[in-house]
This record gives C-alpha cells, structure tokens and sequence, in this order.
C-alpha cells in the first residue's frame, strides 16, 4: 500500500463517526481518509514522502460547512473603497480624504469603505464618533475641494440600522442633490437648519438603493473586483476552518464566472456549490420561463461542475417589493450583493416554481421575511409538480410553528439557519421579542428536518456560529434568549455535518473515517470540552480540503 500523504498525530481527532469515535490521530492518502486510529500505528506507515504533524494535544475535526457565506463579499471588503475601518473620529476619516486627493486627479470619484469596525462595531449612531456627529459635506470638501467624495454605507447585514453614507458637494452636485430632491424609499436625506442637505444619507434599507437612485453614477465595482472579491473571500474562510459552503442565496452569472476563474488558476480554496439568482424583478414571467429553460442546462438535476464548483438549483425570494423595483432599475448590476433582489408575490412565486420544478431545477428561499408565504407556494408547486424528495432549501429559518415545521418536514425541506442573527437581536426580524421561540434548532431537528448553520458573513467564523448556536447570546441586551438544549456534539455535527445534506455528498463527506474525502481542521482547542465562551475564539492552525493544506498557521 502506498504511503501516506500527511499523518497528524498525538492530537484528539474527532471523527462524528455514529460512533462518536475520538482517536489520536489520522492519516491522508490521495486526497481520502486513509486511517484513523493509535499514533504508534499510524506512524509505522510513514513513508519518505509523507508529512507528519504533531498535533501535540489539538483537536482535528472534519472541515466546517457554511450553509450560506457570501464569501465573494468578505472579499469586496478590500475592493469597496479606501478603508477606514477602526477610525473613531470625524478628524481621522478626513484626514483619510485629504491624503486620497493628494494623488487623485481634479474631478476623479474619492470612495472610501464604510465608517467603523467589522464584523459588529459599523457606525450607524452619531455618538460612536468622537465628534458626536457624522461627517458633513463641508468637512469632505475642505479635505478635498476638487474631487467628488463619498463614504459608503456598510451592507445592512454587516451592521445595524441606519446605515450612513456621506457626499461632498461635488458629489451632490454630480448627483443633483439639492434641498428640492425627495429622498429615495427608505432613505433620509438629512438637512440642516437652512433645507440644505448635509451630505448625510440615512438608509434603512437593507439592501440600499442609493446607489441605484441617487448616486447610480458612483464608481460601480467591476468583474475585477467580484474575481479578487472571490479569491480574497476563499483565503479568509479558509483561514477559520471553513472547507464546504452552499450559497443558497444564489449567486449571478457575472460571480459565477468569477468563482469559475478563481478555479482555474488553482485558488479556489473552498468547496462551493451554489444555486443561480433569478432576475425576476428585472423581467418578466415570459423571459424568466426563457431563463429557467437555458438555467436548466448546467444547473438542473445535481448540476454540472466539479467536487471544489458545482451549480445547481436557482433561488426565489419574497423580500420587499419596493426595494427590488429600484434595484432592477440597475440590472444586472449587484452592487455588494453577488444575487439579484426578488420580491415574488404568490402567484407568480407558484408559477415559476412550478416550472423550475418540472424543469429538474431546485428551488431555494429565504423564509425570514415570511415563512408562511413561502410554505404556502412550495406547498402550491407541490401539488403541480412533486418537490418531496428534492431536498428544496429554507433559507434563514427565524421563527416557525409546530404546525410549519410540521409541513417543512412533510415537503422533504432542509432548513439552513444563522445563529449569528440573535447577537443582534434588536435590529433582526424581532429576535429580541421572540427570545426562545427565535431560531428554532431544536425544534426543527426534533420534527426530524434537517438542520445546517450558516455564517451569513457576519461574522464568517464557522466556531463562532457554533458557539452562537449554544449561547443563543444577544449583544445588544447581553443576555441569553432562552436555552438552545442542544449538545456540544451535536452542534459540532450541524456546523460540519449536516451541510453536506444540501450538497448530495452526504455519504463522502463530514465524517473522519477511511474512504471519506480528507476535509479536516486543526483546531487550538477542544469544541466539545473548553469553556462554552472559548468556542467562539479557537483558533484555527491547520486547515485541509481533500488532502491539500489551504491554510497554515505560521510556524506550525
């Protein structure tokens, strides 16, 4: 038998084998789980070719599986604008701008990153800056007379509302901002004593339209930058473990093919499988029926692509009709977002399910603004065309009865859930009122659907998901919403197991046992034995997928 590849030993490898085995080590072979078992033996395998780790007491368990990452948009981080990321004062961001126009030519667009700290820390309050107020447009004009200057507003699910942006004058003026313009849905244009506009925009939309509306002339992002976004997102989801994501959310063309390139020069680090965004407010039934046809041919039945990309499915959504009409004004253009924004109404939600349906084409949701509505058309399509052996997604389940869960269960649904949502209890889909009933793992995992977590980007730490899951923490009132009731293990299991679910490979992945593919993590400490608050900080050193090493701590 030829040698092994990599052997990590005298470490705690935890296999989630249904025996819930904990072996000291675990060795690699062409991409595969060759062994698991007693260090002594794994180390008489060793060949002149193979790798050893000295795990020296750290934890491997199998790689993390984010159930919906937007991990093209941890990358545009460093592609939106100049940052300014932990500046706390008015004087330091323009002293940001005053340095930009020093090389920037008369009239070139200064765009700077929004104000604050990621992944909770974005400034949506006057008060967290030393000033007590935001920027005006008098104090970006002083730093920079001659170039139209803006700070972007932070995306709404990295932050919380409302959510600030600030021009200058000449940015105003390219505009055609003046006292007389109404303000956007949703958006507030805020003046000063005179009716004059400050150069503060307060949104509280959470996909924002003001690029759309207002200030649709901005420097857009460019493919470039959805290519950098997607290899910068793999190398930092990587780096915490994870190894497999689905992005239910969908994903359009244009990031496709950026996924698609990062793939080719060898950079995609992460197993993706991703669904197709519909642009449905942007055409109609008739052009979308067209679509469907074409989408069906690389993403129906189990997609095409490979075990590291994989297209497959599409995803509908029923979010707010207004904010998608002037999205779509921008199509295909998806700003921060990566999918197209839906606002399906019933009928046309059945309608073009049903279609999906038939065309072999799986259908993807986000239930959080009203899982009723979209239990009401899979429930429609069902009835059209059978859906119950399809594994159709849910996406962000925040609330449900035992009578929806009940009729989840009955439609053969998987539920992807974001535990990440309770630490900002207040500002998401009234966790904060629903306290216990928010979130509900337990309940979805003991009516037997099918549970996977998700990081939903903020922040993108799959441990962190996993402790928010136990903890049920929100940071905004610091207390507990109610008990998880869920074990240590078993959150473990839902953070690296049960996603594979969602991607058909249930049967060759998430498990450390002999023929299943070698995705695992090295972790500082132990998820099933630390204190429950160090789960959210451990550390990752090592991670794995299929045998190839896309993460290293330094000095490991």
């Amino acid at each position: 038998m030829a040698e092994p590849d990599l052997i990590l030993h005298h470490g705690r490898v935890i296999t989630l084998n249904r025996s819930s085995t904990i072996a000291e080590a675990v060795a690699v072979r062409a991409g595969r789980i060759a062994t698991v078992g007693p260090s002594a033996a794994l180390l008489g395998e060793v060949g002149p070719r193979t790798r050893r780790v000295d795990l020296a007491g750290r934890t491997v368990v199998p790689g993390f599986f984010d159930a919906h990452p937007h991990m093209d948009r941890e990358g545009l981080k460093a592609r939106g604008g100049i940052p300014i990321a932990g500046l706390r004062s008015v004087a330091e961001i323009v002293e940001v701008v005053r340095e930009a126009a020093r090389s920037a030519r008369p009239g070139e667009w200064i765009v700077l990153m929004p104000m604050g700290q990621p992944p909770f820390d974005y400034v949506s309050r006057p008060e967290q800056l030393r000033e007590g107020r935001f920027p005006t447009r008098y104090d970006l004009d002083a730093a920079a007379p001659d170039n139209p200057v803006y700070i972007r507003a932070v995306w709404g699910w990295w932050g919380r509302r409302p959510f600030p942006s600030v021009a200058n004058s000449p940015a105003l003026r390219l505009a055609g901002v003046t006292r007389d313009t109404p303000a956007p849905y949703n958006v507030e244009i805020v003046r000063d004593a005179r009716g004059e506009p400050t150069g503060v925009f307060l949104e509280r939309n959470y996909a924002q339209v003001l690029e759309y509306t207002l200030f649709k002339g901005l420097p857009r992002l460019t493919y470039l930058d959805r290519v950098e976004g997607v290899r910068l997102g793999a190398a930092a989801y990587s780096a915490v473990g994870t190894t497999s994501a689905y992005e239910g959310h969908g994903l359009t063309p244009a990031v496709i093919r950026a996924y698609r390139e990062v793939h080719g020069r060898g950079q995609l680090t992460v197993r993706m499988h991703t669904a197709l965004s519909v642009p449905t407010a942007a055409k109609d039934d008739r052009a979308i029926v067209d679509l469907l046809y074409h989408y069906a041919g690389v993403a129906g039945d189990r997609g095409l692509g490979d075990e590291l990309f994989r297209v497959e499915g599409i995803t509908l959504d029923s979010a707010d009709p207004r904010v998608a009409e002037l999205i779509a004004t921008g199509y295909p253009y998806e700003q921060w977002a990566g999918h197209f924004y839906q606002a399906l109404p019933h009928d046309r939600f059945v309608r073009i399910g049903v279609e999906a349906a038939r065309l072999g084409l799986r259908v993807n949701c986000l239930v959080c603004y009203d899982l009723e509505h979209v239990l009401r058309a899979y429930e429609a399509i069902d009835r059209e065309v059978s859906i119950r052996d399809r594994r159709w997604v849910a996406i962000h389940v925040v609330e449900a009865t035992p009578e929806q869960i009940r009729r989840m269960k009955a439609l053969g649904l998987i539920a992807t859930v974001t535990p990440n949502f309770m630490y900002m209890a207040s500002d998401r889909f009234g966790l904060d009122r629903l306290r216990d009933r928010g979130t509900p793992i337990r309940e979805l995992l003991d009516a037997g659907v099918p549970v996977a977590l998700s990081t939903d980007n903020v922040p993108y730490s799959m441990p962190w998901t996993m402790w928010e899951a136990l903890a049920r923490w929100d940071g905004d009132s610091g207390s507990g919403l109610g008990e998880s009731r869920l074990g240590r293990e078993e959150a473990l299991r839902i953070a690296t197991q049960n996603g594979h679910l969602l991607t058909w490979s249930e049967d060759r992945r998430g498990v450390l046992a002999p023929g299943y593919a070698a995705d695992l993590v090295v972790l500082s400490d132990d998820p099933l034995t630390c204190p429950e608050d160090r789960i959210k900080e451990i550390a990752v050193d090592l991670t794995v997928v299929e045998g190839r090493v896309v993460h290293e701590r330094p000095g490991l």
